[in-house]
């Protein structure tokens, strides 16, 4: 096998993936949606938000609820600030995804790519430890277009230097897959947030991080 044929760098996703945060998104959203007498429903976050970018989620929601005299960036800044505050003591991590990713480090390039902003990332990953694995780290403020649109992936293979080939990508929402294979980028999916069916679009898909192991990701090299 060929070294362009070998996988050797892994990109995750952040939420969903490695951190089970997405209830502390959706309260926030939820919160500062409130004020404008909007009530951000699960069908309605599921819809506009998940997987998404809050500056592609929330514009849309603006223009479909009749608020556009609403700036979209303060509204953002107040989600940020509500999220920021429930993270800190509702972060809850995936069971095994810590061990996962640090045996990975050992043997694999890590990158974290992910529609959460900077300051949400800085929170998050000093609360799981993992910060120094990535080497590096794409978020909303880096990408004109979010997910599914492939440019944050594109974003990540060009700041790792290496072609698609060499990578795998690890996703939990529909939007997260699509956007990784939009980028010709393998994908591999844990169904944390979305039901299988949603999800078939992906290379594979797994339950636990007990079956992303070696064997998985040669498997992939070969296909």
């Amino acid at each position: 096998m060929e070294l362009k044929d070998m996988i050797t760098t892994i990109i995750f996703d952040m939420n969903g993936v490695i951190t089970d945060d997405e209830h502390c998104h959706e309260m926030a959203t939820k919160l500062v949606f409130e004020s404008f007498g909007v009530d951000i429903t699960p069908e309605i976050y599921r819809t506009y938000c998940l997987g998404r970018t809050d500056k592609a989620a929330f514009a849309d929601l603006l223009a479909d609820f009749g608020l556009q005299y609403v700036t979209c960036s303060n509204l953002i800044a107040d989600k940020t600030k509500i999220y920021l505050d429930l993270v800190s003591d509702e972060l809850k991590i995936y069971p095994g995804v810590v061990n996962c990713i640090q045996k990975l480090a050992q043997n694999y390039i890590l990158a974290l790519t992910t529609s959460s902003t900077k300051l949400e990332v800085q929170a998050t990953m000093k609360i799981t430890g993992l910060s120094d694995l990535f080497k590096v780290v794409v978020t909303s403020e880096d990408v004109s277009r979010g997910k599914p649109d492939p440019d944050p992936y594109l974003v990540t293979l060009k700041k790792l230097g290496l072609p698609a080939s060499q990578c795998l990508v690890i996703e939990d929402s529909e939007n997260g897959v699509k956007s990784a294979k939009a980028a010709g980028i393998k994908c591999i999916a844990i169904s944390n947030t979305e039901i299988p069916d949603k999800l078939l679009l992906a290379d594979g898909v797994i339950e636990s991080y007990e079956e992303f192991d070696i064997n998985l990701i040669q498997s992939l090299c070969e296909r």
